[in-house]
């Protein structure tokens, strides 16, 4: 079979949904298919926490559009959610092929714009929603990255298939270089900062720790368009111990967080199901304590939950997490590496079971 894929980003760019995608594709050329992939021809970091958002994503649609439709006759066309309503992109796409169309949603528009409120609960939500649900119906199948977001699709009349994405690094197996001796202990969130996720609290609990004459540092390394505002936040706190640094290469990220003593990820309540933080998956596999500020009734606190050496909070309990944090500070965890993600595993799974979909495609 011939498999287009339909994505704004892929390699080199860094954006990791482009990875997966990549990956996905290059497991099912292995398997004897041919694929091919359109991109928007945009730069993932150069647009994150900049203006013209609506022109960058309007004229990255036209461009999928456009090539999606010239490209060599395809038999199945595999998208995914960016830039938002590319599902409607990948539909027109996949009807001019005459071709089947599985779609990967990593984030679930135009709910997430509606719960973040970016738009108003009118006219253009109800036919944006209205469009999405008669694509999600010309769909061979929708595919989802944990149970809150199959969930939100339900009103849809969507029942979606489960595949969590999977750690993409070529040798996922973690590396333990050793924190430098005498090192400020340091918290980290790593990676977008993007609208979806919450940042206030982790300040205000760097404040309290601040306040107690810790010696912890909290640090953020990436970007997004929530960075300004987090560092403008922490110089009003008058934090002394909290820095920001930018992205870093891909290739130095896990080496980057190894050097830290505690990784954060972070989600706001009003977009569970909405979105899942692909940071998260990176961070399963390292032997560090992680810190989860997000919706606590998830199923990724659920699963967080069982993990050792883990806290999970809501936003706004800063004086929880600034507890937490410093009682981890003050002893030395031995991390049980047994307990950590199979991150190998895991991808094999995941991509036996997106190969199991294809292949029914090509048996209908």
């Amino acid at each position: 079979m011939r498999i287009l894929f339909l994505n704004q980003y892929f390699p080199p760019d860094p954006a990791p949904t482009g990875v997966l995608l990549r990956q996905l594709g290059c497991a099912l050329e292995a398997a004897g298919h041919t694929v091919d992939f359109v991109a928007a021809r945009q730069d993932y970091h150069a647009g994150q926490g900049k203006g013209g958002r609506l022109k960058r994503e309007i004229k990255a649609l036209a461009t999928l559009l456009w090539d999606g439709l010239f490209r060599p006759r395809a038999d199945v066309v595999i998208s995914a959610s960016s830039p938002p309503c590319l599902l409607f992109v990948a539909t027109l796409v996949a009807l001019r092929h005459r071709a089947r169309s599985l779609h990967w949603i990593m984030d679930l528009y135009p709910e997430i714009a509606l719960a973040l409120g970016e738009v108003p609960p009118g006219f253009l939500y109800r036919t944006v929603a209205r469009l999405m649900g008669w694509c999600y119906k010309i769909c061979e199948k929708v595919i989802v990255l944990d149970r809150d977001m199959a969930d939100c699709l339900r009103p849809y009349g969507v029942e979606a298939e489960i595949i969590p994405p999977w750690i993409f690094e070529e040798d996922p197996q973690p590396l333990e270089p050793a924190i430098p001796p005498h090192a400020q202990w340091t918290w980290i969130y790593s990676g977008n900062l993007g609208r979806g996720h919450e940042w206030k609290t982790l300040l205000e609990a760097q404040s309290l720790l601040e306040e107690q004459d810790s010696n912890v540092r909290l640090l953020f390394q990436g970007g997004g368009p929530q960075w300004n505002a987090a560092r403008q936040h922490a110089i009003e706190l008058g934090l002394k111990h909290c820095e920001f640094h930018p992205y870093v290469e891909r290739e130095a990220l896990r080496e980057s967080l190894l050097r830290c003593h505690c990784c954060v990820v972070t989600q706001l309540p009003a977009v569970k199901g909405m979105l899942w933080p692909s940071k998260l998956g990176l961070l399963l596999t390292l032997p560090r304590p992680l810190l989860w500020v997000g919706p606590r009734d998830g199923s990724t606190a659920r699963q967080l939950r069982a993990r050792p050496f883990t806290g999970t909070f809501a936003p706004g309990q800063a004086v929880e997490i600034a507890a937490w944090l410093l009682a981890l500070s003050r002893q030395a965890p031995q991390f049980d590496i047994a307990a950590l993600c199979n991150a190998r595993a895991q991808r094999t799974d995941a991509l036996v079971a997106w190969q199991r979909l294809v292949f029914s495609c090509n048996t209908k």
